[in-house]
């Protein structure tokens, strides 16, 4: 990941409906879309998303929608909430060619790089913006 796009990744906010009562406190959120950072067109981003949520739920994994983007909501790139573990979530990040994953761990948001599966803490709450 370029500093570039780890600074654009930490001012990354979420929109998404509320989780359920029962959601898990750890879930990574994992996306298709923009595979290695590059502005995609739009039907393939639609086309990656839904391989990617057939993937996860043949898989047996729990699933919400949460949508990431920039503040100003110019840049958006739907994805998953899945409760999985760091390596599973980093694992799915690199077959759909994702620079990063984000994890959530108690409440707390984390910046996953997909190459090397190393965490950064972005010293914030995960929260709907």
């Amino acid at each position: 990941m370029t500093p570039a796009q780890r600074e654009q990744f930490k001012q990354a906010v979420f929109r998404f409906a509320p989780l359920p009562a029962d959601w898990p406190a750890d879930f990574a959120i994992i996306t298709a879309y923009d595979p290695d950072g590059l502005p995609t067109a739009p039907e393939r981003n639609l086309e990656a998303d839904t391989e990617l949520e057939a993937e996860l739920r043949a898989a047996g994994y729990r699933l919400h929608r949460i949508t990431g983007g920039s503040a100003d909501g110019v840049h958006l790139e739907p994805g998953w909430g899945v409760p999985i573990g760091l390596p599973g979530a980093v694992e799915f990040g690199r077959r759909y060619r994702q620079v990063a994953v984000f994890a959530v761990r108690a409440g707390r948001l984390a910046l996953v790089d997909c190459e090397d599966g190393s965490a950064e803490d972005l010293g914030r709450d995960f929260q709907a913006f």
